[in-house]
């Protein structure tokens, strides 16, 4: 996979493609959607998007993506490493992964979901777990279906497909949103890993801090990583921040920073291949030193043992 270096954080920052923008360049419309919530594809109709998707270095998004195979087999570059599918089988891509489907068999037949931040934190919420792309991010998970799993899974695909495509009616988004915290669910099973507990009250003032608090995250820990930097930015004490994160996530907002940076550094050394010394300079860190120090205090290994693990 080629890659190409930016010259600054601003153009490490605008990587971000939405899917829908891929998919509609190349005149493909969703199999269904719920606007700026949820995308639906599949080839069930004979088209398919997987044979439209354009080549080259892959696309770098923030939705999730749930990859269904239920006949033949794909195989998806993810940060530059294959992964194979042969059905029945499921990939679920989290935000940051930089991908492309590279093949795909003649007679491959897919359905997938992609589903957008805002979305997928009520999905969580309605489960009782909390969601973060500081927490997912980089992440992704592969795993073969039993015959009754895929049964299960394409019927709750097919329902929520009819249902956005039937006329608009009062409870609609929720019913979707149900229908699909029952698919995530089971993908949570399918996969076997566990997602964060939510602890605390999703409807009171300080959830709307703790969720506030991770966007900002997203969004500037590149440049900042004091506690207090955020708390101005929400009008609270830096102790008020830390308080609110411990009583949703039972990790203080200092943690988070940390965790933050740790999957950005992760992300340009994996995915853009920066060396060192560019990835100490992108998250602005004084010296490579300094950052050799910061990656290592957090995730207990150093930067250069940490690529020698996952093969680079």
């Amino acid at each position: 996979m080629s890659s190409t270096t930016p010259t600054s954080t601003e153009n490490y920052n605008i990587r971000y493609v939405e899917y829908v923008d891929i998919f509609t360049s190349e005149d493909i419309v969703p199999s269904a959607s719920l606007s700026n919530q949820l995308l639906l594809f599949d080839n069930f109709d004979g088209i398919n998007p997987l044979e439209k998707r354009p080549e080259g270095e892959g696309i770098k998004v923030y939705q999730k993506l749930y990859v269904y195979i239920t006949r033949g087999s794909v195989t998806i570059t993810i940060n530059g490493k294959e992964e194979s599918l042969t059905a029945p089988s499921l990939i679920s891509i989290m935000p940051e992964n930089t991908n492309h489907i590279k093949e795909s068999s003649p007679d491959v037949q897919f359905f997938m979901f992609v589903v957008y931040p805002k979305f997928a934190n009520r999905l969580y919420v309605d489960m009782g777990l909390t969601y973060s792309n500081a927490q997912l991010s980089l992440k992704h998970f592969v795993s073969s279906l039993t015959e009754e799993q895929m049964n299960r899974t394409l019927k709750i695909y097919l329902d929520i497909k009819k249902d956005l495509l039937s006329p608009d009616y009062e409870y609609k988004e929720v019913f979707v949103r149900s229908l699909l915290a029952a698919l995530v669910v089971e993908n949570i099973q399918i996969h076997r890993y566990n997602p964060m507990p939510l602890h605390g009250d999703s409807n009171s003032r300080q959830y709307d801090i703790y969720c506030r608090y991770l966007t900002l995250l997203n969004k500037h820990s590149i440049e900042h990583r004091t506690v207090q930097y955020y708390a101005d930015l929400l009008n609270i004490s830096s102790k008020y921040l830390s308080f609110v994160c411990n009583s949703y996530s039972k990790k203080n907002a200092s943690t988070w920073i940390d965790n933050s940076v740790i999957q950005k550094a992760k992300a340009l050394m994996l995915v853009h291949h920066y060396s060192l010394k560019q990835t100490s300079e992108a998250l602005h860190f004084p010296t490579v030193s300094s950052f050799s120090r910061f990656f290592k205090r957090v995730t207990h290994t150093t930067p250069k043992e940490f690529l020698k693990t996952i093969g680079n």
